[in-house]
């Protein structure tokens, strides 16, 4: 990924790639080759971003003019799909992105460090831990419960940080 201001605009470039994971430990009903569901990106833009152009070969991208966010919401992802985000910032009037003239990185910003990337996903039938449940006891309750345990791995709060 790369984000490059210069004295008006900027430019963002982003790549999502899935790669295969050796410590995942599929449920044996699982079958067919990885896919990652419900992947979203969110990212932040300094406050000097008047706003954003943003395009995405795959998925939908929303930018939040206010919050200064961009959310990009790809949907499910395998190992074969490279989605995209390009676009172009235009920069608030007299703002400074850098400390000198021309073209200055994310991390010379004036607001100090570009925030890290948000990166949201699920696999289904995969478990991280190795954990597996071999029964389920269920008491006080006149229905039988289903037989069976559905495994899903959650990306809770993962950060890519952008130089």
């Amino acid at each position: 990924s790369s984000l490059i201001y210069s004295d008006i605009g900027g430019r963002i470039s982003l790549t999502v790639t899935a790669r295969s994971i050796s410590s995942l430990i599929y449920s044996a009903s699982r079958k067919g080759p990885l896919v990652i569901e419900d992947v979203a990106v969110v990212i932040p833009f300094p406050k000097f971003v008047k706003t954003a152009n943003l395009n995405v070969t795959l998925g939908q991208v929303i930018y939040d003019e206010a919050g200064k966010i961009a959310k990009w919401v790809i949907g499910k992802l395998d190992e074969k799909q490279r989605p995209q985000l390009n676009g172009t910032m235009i920069l608030e009037d007299g703002s400074e992105p850098g400390s000198s003239k021309g073209q200055s990185t994310a991390a010379s910003s004036s607001d100090g460090e570009q925030p890290p990337l948000l990166v949201t996903w699920k696999i289904l039938l995969a478990s991280v831990s190795g954990l597996n449940v071999n029964g389920l006891s269920v008491t006080g309750e006149h229905y039988k419960p289903y037989k069976g345990v559905r495994n899903i791995t959650k990306s809770g709060t993962f950060q890519i940080r952008c130089h």
